[in-house]
């Protein structure tokens, strides 16, 4: 194996892909030879990257700007550019190269074959490796929250699956593209039934970064919270993480035709509940007020709703699967009639703890 080739085998195996010609082909296609060698070097200060390449301190502070401005580097300061580290898994260098053409750092052209790099490798190897890991995983690392506008006027909602009281409580915000529409679209796939124009929420230093990056765009908190009206008018399923926290880096609204998440656990026919976990609520419908129109059922991406035969009917009505329903609230409100409503299920011992 040549060095160069070494270069790009070390850095694959940082993520768990070292044997994979698809991921180095990737790291390949985002760094030349010196960037790459350079990005295993981090966070070795510039004048040490410097004497060691046998270049000048103001090549090394280009090279390692390319390589911040492509998404493979991150740096502790985003302002000064200080003590840059190499991404830390597939997840992130995914999500940060794939939002490229927001930055203009390719081409149109060249940012297609980003994408499609990266459809290749997130069907072919990817999304079968994420499902054989969660097939045996126990504790859901995500949790789904429900959509805000189905669950505003019930008693007991908690702070951390309040997402209007997260949002009104961060900071810092920014909007960015979702990179998992963007990438399917990108390579000829059937268009997505659902939005993917600026409308995944990022929080703190994520904020910071996306903004200050320019993939995505600082918002004020009335601007947030209409994009998280859109989102869930759109019917996309809010995501967090499963801990009792207001603060995260990033709330991710997905559909089962792109996500990352979504795709390979029905791809793959993996329980939903082995990486998310349910919301502590559950819509239950009022049989004698349903209409029996069917747009709840058109709306559920979960397939916990059904359209059934009931007693003293003659019309169709929708039945909840307690089972299959996560609780994301989508189907409420699309419900004219009102008959679904949401209730809570589940005490607030159902959400963990942050240790």
């Amino acid at each position: 194996m040549s060095d160069t080739e070494e270069v790009y085998t070390e850095l694959a195996t940082r993520h768990g892909y070292g044997k994979s010609d698809r991921y180095k082909g990737i790291l390949k296609y985002l760094m030349s030879p010196l960037q790459a060698r350079m990005a295993s070097k981090l966070p070795l200060p510039n004048e040490e990257l410097a004497a060691e390449e046998g270049i000048a301190v103001e090549q090394v502070v280009d090279e390692l700007e390319n390589l911040y401005q492509k998404g493979v580097i991150f740096p502790r300061n985003f302002e000064t550019r200080e003590y840059f580290r190499y991404s830390r898994s597939v997840g992130q260098l995914h999500d940060a190269t794939e939002s490229l053409y927001n930055t203009k750092v390719y081409t149109p052209g060249e940012m297609k074959e980003i994408w499609s790099l990266w459809y290749d490798f997130c069907n072919e190897e990817w999304y079968p490796d994420r499902a054989k890991g969660w097939e045996k995983q126990t504790t859901p690392y995500m949790r789904i929250m429900p959509a805000w506008k189905a669950i505003k006027d019930i008693p007991g909602v908690l702070p951390h699956e309040n997402m209007k009281a997260i949002i009104e409580a961060a900071e810092k915000i920014s909007t960015v593209s979702c990179s998992c529409r963007v990438r399917m679209e990108a390579v000829g796939e059937p268009h997505c039934a659902y939005s993917h124009d600026m409308n995944c929420l990022q929080f703190g230093r994520s904020a910071e970064y996306s903004a200050g990056r320019g993939h995505g765009r600082a918002l004020t908190t009335a601007e947030a919270l209409e994009i998280l009206e859109e989102t869930e008018d759109d019917g996309l399923v809010h995501e967090w993480p499963n801990v009792d926290v207001t603060a995260s880096n990033t709330m991710c609204s997905c559909c089962d035709d792109c996500c990352m998440n979504l795709v390979p656990l029905k791809r793959y026919d993996i329980p939903m509940t082995n990486y998310y976990a349910k919301s502590r609520f559950q819509p239950t419908n009022d049989l004698d007020v349903c209409d029996g129109c069917q747009d709840c059922i058109e709306r559920c991406q979960f397939d916990a709703l059904t359209m059934g035969k009931v007693e003293g009917s003659k019309k169709l009505k929708a039945l909840v699967d307690e089972e299959a329903c996560v609780g994301c609230a989508v189907c409420v409100l699309v419900c004219e009639p009102a008959s679904l409503v949401m209730e809570i299920v589940r005490p607030p011992e159902h959400i963990p703890k942050a240790s």
